[in-house]
């Protein structure tokens, strides 16, 4: 059976309901306008510090364009490799021990890594070659999820996903 493209954000969905026993939408809301640069004093929370055109540019996409808005934003990029759907989370409250806890219960294989001075790890779908995560702790969990709609291993998911996150940890000052 061929993983749903929605997968990463129902496992981010899943995750937001363990923290903060909040709803998560399933419906379609408009698409919010792009966004130029970052408002929130906290440049993690939202939909993260980094511009459409900065995340673009990190994958070689001729344009990113935003899907949904916080508290899991998703966006669609259309790459040299093709399409691909990007999601991004902060979670104030998460640890990467829950989030440990909730890709084993997901059947995600993780590996841990340490990014600048964060504990971090992969989330890999044995499912998909197609879909890769990188989680970080930054005074709770980013993550920038990556799926290939072809679900092909190229290009890498997970070295994009890891360029997505170098650069949120970039700009947040680390």
């Amino acid at each position: 059976m061929r993983p749903s493209i929605k997968a990463p954000a129902k496992a981010l969905c899943a995750l937001v309901l363990a923290i903060a026993a909040a709803g998560c939408s399933g419906g379609s809301a408009p698409a919010p306008a792009p966004r130029t640069a970052v408002e929130d004093p906290n440049v993690l929370a939202g939909c993260g510090p980094l511009a459409d055109a900065a995340i673009a540019a990190q994958l070689q996409a001729s344009a990113a364009r935003q899907q949904t808005s916080p508290t899991i934003c998703t966006w669609k990029v259309d790459h040299p490799g093709g399409t691909a759907d990007l999601t991004y989370a902060w979670l104030a409250n998460d640890t990467l021990l829950r989030d440990s806890e909730l890709a084993a219960q997901q059947g995600y294989r993780i590996e841990k890594t340490v990014i600048k001075r964060f504990g971090a790890m992969y989330w890999r779908d044995p499912r998909d070659p197609g879909s890769c995560a990188v989680t970080a702790f930054d005074g709770g969990t980013v993550t920038w999820w990556v799926q290939n709609r072809g679900h092909a291993a190229q290009p890498d998911p997970c070295a994009a996903a890891m360029t997505l996150m170098q650069s949120t940890l970039a700009v947040d000052g680390i």
